[in-house]
């Protein structure tokens, strides 16, 4: 292995310089810095970490951990702005995806304090209440996209009561009055939130809420799972309420109102209005007409949850962050 020392000699600098510069200390002279780096490429130099950590008071590195990273496209959005700001500090970041057993987010939090981590970002699927380890507390932490059940951390989540509020007065403002909103499961906080907005938009723009129907078409059966009616409650809703628009729960859904509303011999966007949430992977721009959806701002959590951290902040906030309305081509 190339060491120190011989990037150093070739570089024609003290290893010290070279430990400036692998730790990015900027108060390197640039003509030094050119050298080592040029050195560190041509000999093939790697720094090592472990040795680093063992010499460093702080270990630079940060976490996230990731509940069922997977299971939805725009989980990767908080990494990726977590990562933006990491990389802008010179921090280094951990991934770690865990499910829902004790014993995966146990080993989760062992290594962290094995690699002596500086702050976690624990990151939920959807926006819920979570129950934090007590193990995790140990470490500066920050929940995103849920928050404690005891109101005993920080967190940053997406503010639903705006993103209802705004995708309805979008609507409204665009000559819409008679309205469908096919909602989420109820028990859930999204759906709550983004329900209380919609009528809030009702109320705020002096509209009778008898041209408001609510519903929830995604609900949870007794064996536990859930099942989505959307179809066949979006068909009844369309002859029997005959609204000029319908906001859908999430992307996914309004997929299929799209089946439905062309079913009937209707044009999106011109006989009926369609809105929805999420801004949902690549449904939005593949659904013709192009979607108009309320975009959740996981990228925007992600970079404000590691910037909380790194300024060392121990305030407990709940801090809301908007959606982003998306106007595409379907009202």
């Amino acid at each position: 292995m190339v060491t120190i020392k011989q990037v150093a000699a070739h570089a024609g600098v003290s290893f010290k310089t070279v430990s400036r510069v692998v730790n990015h200390d900027s108060t390197v002279k640039d003509v030094n810095r050119e050298k080592v780096l040029k050195a560190i490429k041509e000999l093939g130099y790697r720094p090592n970490r472990a040795a680093s950590l063992t010499r460093r008071k702080n270990s630079n590195i940060y976490a996230i951990i990731a509940d069922e990273l997977l299971s939805v496209p725009y989980t990767f959005d908080i990494i990726r702005g977590a990562q933006e700001i990491a990389w802008k500090t010179n921090k280094e970041l951990l991934i770690l995806n865990v499910n829902d057993s004790q014993e995966s987010i146990d080993r989760a939090i062992e290594s962290l304090l094995e690699y002596r981590v500086e702050g976690v970002i624990y990151s939920a699927m959807y926006h819920r209440a979570v129950q934090v380890s007590d193990e995790l507390k140990k470490i500066p932490t920050i929940l995103a996209n849920c928050f404690p059940v005891d109101n005993n951390l920080p967190c940053v989540v997406p503010d639903e009561v705006q993103a209802g509020e705004e995708i309805a007065s979008a609507l409204i403002n665009k000559g819409y009055r008679r309205i469908a909103f096919l909602n989420l499961n109820e028990d859930i906080v999204a759906a709550k939130g983004r329900k209380e907005g919609v009528i809030k938009a009702f109320k705020q723009h002096g509209l009778p809420l008898s041209d408001l129907l609510i519903e929830s078409v995604i609900v949870t059966h007794d064996d536990g799972v859930e099942r989505s009616t959307s179809r066949e409650s979006a068909a009844r809703i369309i002859d029997n309420f005959k609204p000029d628009a319908i906001i859908c729960g999430q992307d996914p859904m309004a997929m299929e109102i799209y089946f439905v509303v062309h079913d009937k011999g209707m044009i999106i966007g011109e006989d009926i209005g369609i809105a929805s949430f999420d801004n949902w992977g690549s449904i939005p721009e593949l659904l013709q007409p192009n979607l108009t959806t309320m975009a959740l701002p996981h990228h925007e959590m992600g970079r404000w949850a590691m910037e909380y951290l790194i300024a060392c902040r121990t305030d407990i906030v709940h801090q809301h962050l908007p959606f982003k309305l998306i106007k595409r081509d379907s009202f």
